[in-house]
């Protein structure tokens, strides 16, 4: 997958170095080989052809900006468990990351359980002081019910110390979200647990991840590591 980003990469730099080298007069040859080795050692969205905007067209199909269809399948990964030695980059749209999440040996991706029509993914941006920096906030909250032995028994062990990565799976398209990237990663933002007075109210937890970050949410399409020996998969 990385050669094939790296292949993009040219492309696009061979294209725009032939307008501009148009429009300028400039040599084609040089141009369009400056942008490339440009590009190759910037190719994050801080390199030169991160700035050319693009257009944006209506999505296809009916209905495309109605909520709902996040499953209650949300996947937690330990910051520990990451071999962020070999995490994957980015793809050229800057959002794809198409290569598996490497784990330590004996390590496993954990499902986090969240209450259908409670979850709501956020993601704003984060104003910087000047025109050159900036970032985006992303949050999940959700709600996990009851007062329980587990839940208890996470919230002890992760409740304060939780960072890693968050995967929120949607169950309409199979498309993966995922908040944190290395050195920006998800902590637990806020964690509100209520007794319910009666039946008619919550009794559980609601359950804020946030990850302020460089990068907006990413796709993961690589494979969910889970751990074989337990019932929640």
């Amino acid at each position: 997958m990385k050669i094939a980003r790296i292949l993009s990469i040219i492309l696009v730099a061979m294209l725009a170095g032939a307008g501009i080298a148009a429009a300028t007069g400039w040599d084609p040859a040089l141009t369009m080989g400056a942008l490339v080795i440009a590009s190759i050692v910037f190719p994050k969205p801080s390199g030169v052809l991160a700035t050319s905007l693009m257009d944006l067209a209506r999505p296809a199909g009916d209905n495309v900006g109605g909520g709902g269809g996040i499953s209650s399948n949300v996947i937690l990964i330990h910051n520990d468990d990451i071999d962020w030695d070999n995490f994957p980059d980015r793809e050229a749209d800057g959002v794809t990351i198409s290569d598996n999440i490497p784990l330590k040996a004996g390590k496993h991706m954990h499902r986090f359980y969240m209450t259908q029509k409670t979850m709501k993914p956020d993601q704003k941006k984060v104003k910087g002081s000047n025109d050159d920096c900036g970032g985006y906030e992303l949050s999940l909250a959700g709600f996990y019910p009851g007062w329980e032995k587990a839940i208890q028994a996470w919230i002890a062990a992760h409740g304060i110390s939780f960072k890693g990565l968050v995967i929120i799976q949607n169950c309409a398209n199979n498309k993966r979200y995922l908040l944190g990237e290395p050195c920006n990663l998800v902590v637990i933002d806020a964690l509100d647990s209520a007794w319910g007075e009666d039946v008619s109210k919550d009794k559980g937890s609601t359950i804020t991840f946030k990850s302020v970050q460089s990068l907006p949410m990413g796709f993961y399409e690589g494979q969910i590591n889970y751990d074989p020996s337990s019932a929640s998969w």
